[in-house]
């Protein structure tokens, strides 16, 4: 058993939406804290997405005291924001879009940290890929920028291989700079997993938790396609990794039965027993 692990959700896989998945649930943000609650999860990662920063709860000070006193109640801490905004590559862009998505930026640490939130999490995914030489420079220089004086921890969720997103981390040299891992993501793009976590898991703040098919292929229930979560968590077992789970799974068509299938799932393999010839 893994002690001291945080089972949460991401914002937004508690309700149902006719929009895009990962997108702020404007209705339902405050009764996502009790049902969460009422299913067993007991973190819930915050989301700012493409939608104006200005407009999300946590950019006010109300919004952040309504924030603080549904955790409260409910027993639902948030530790980690998503700032999904990034997706669209603005942080690496150039011009007007580059210092939007930068000021955005500073807002988003600024709220975080007026929030406790303890990790801020960038997508370095699509068009925000930091794969060529140019990006990982321009990047690199932006985070040196505007970490050198936070306590926020950023955590960067990349479609590298272990040992150049590894590289990478080292070479921008900011302890307040780790790592989310996505093990869906890592078994779509045919990543050894096992591999990947020796390398990578004294960067890992936390490991986000959906199940894909090899070859770029679709997100499910989990269970029912290639990610080996049993493996995968013996390993992080086996290195002593304390961290949070947070489920980035799909809601189909009804959120309340996903959510609490994926839940069970993932605490059965949290909670099982060490396998037998594991690594190490």
């Amino acid at each position: 058993m893994l002690n001291n692990n945080s089972i949460g959700i991401m914002q937004g896989r508690l309700s149902n939406k006719l929009g895009a998945l990962q997108s702020f649930p404007w209705e339902d943000w405050r009764q996502e804290f009790l049902r969460a609650s009422s299913i067993g999860f007991n973190q819930i990662e915050w989301l700012v997405d493409g939608d104006s920063v200005s407009k999300n709860p946590i950019s006010t000070i109300e919004g952040r005291k309504e924030i603080a006193k549904l955790q409260a109640t409910h027993k639902v801490s948030i530790k980690s924001l998503c700032a999904h905004i990034f997706i669209d590559g603005g942080l690496l862009d150039s011009g007007a879009n580059y210092i939007k998505a930068k000021t955005n930026f500073l807002k988003i640490l600024e709220y975080a940290f007026e929030a406790n939130i303890e990790f801020v999490i960038i997508p370095l995914m699509d068009e925000m890929s930091i794969k060529s030489n140019d990006s990982k420079a321009k990047f690199k220089e932006l985070l040196c920028e505007v970490l050198v004086n936070s306590d926020i921890r950023i955590l960067l969720e990349s479609d590298l291989p272990a040992i150049e997103l590894k590289a990478f981390i080292k070479d921008v040299g900011l302890k307040n700079v780790g790592i989310v891992y996505d093990l869906g993501n890592a078994t779509a793009m045919g990543y050894d997993i096992e591999t990947e976590l020796l390398l990578l898991h004294p960067y890992i703040g936390e490991v986000h938790i959906k199940d894909r098919f090899i070859n770029n292929g679709k997100s499910v229930r989990l269970g029912f396609a290639d990610t080996p979560f049993y493996r995968a968590v013996d390993v992080l077992r086996k290195l002593s990794w304390q961290g949070s789970f947070i489920l980035e799974t799909p809601i189909f068509d009804n959120w309340k039965e996903e959510a609490e299938v994926n839940f069970l799932f993932t605490k059965k393999f949290v909670n099982s027993a060490p396998m037998e010839n594991a690594i190490l």
